[in-house]
């Protein structure tokens, strides 16, 4: 697993099967995607699967999040989209924000 820029944490964490979860508060923190080096727009919360056994909270760029909605979709995904999103890339994305 690749590190991301913030604080040399791991880009996608295991996180367990309660409603603890990553927060609005952390993710409003967060600069950086996990997956460039652009800002976050959105956070994935990926429910586990045959190959994956536990949820993994991924931080995605617009970009990277468009190109990749359909395999989010089919690996039902939950997207949120981030508090400090600016407009501009809001409608651009297509995420409704919590």
């Amino acid at each position: 697993m690749h590190k991301s820029p913030i604080r040399n944490a791991p880009a996608a964490e295991r996180i367990g099967d309660g409603d603890a979860g990553f927060s609005a508060e952390s993710a409003a923190l967060a600069d950086h995607a996990c997956c460039c080096a652009a800002r976050a727009a959105v956070h994935v919360s990926m429910p586990p699967s045959p190959s994956r056994q536990h949820r993994t909270e991924l931080l995605l760029c617009g970009h990277h999040y468009r190109v990749s909605r359909q395999a989010l979709a089919a690996a039902k995904a939950v997207v949120r989209e981030l508090p400090r999103t600016p407009p501009d890339v809001s409608s651009w994305i297509g995420v409704g924000g919590d």
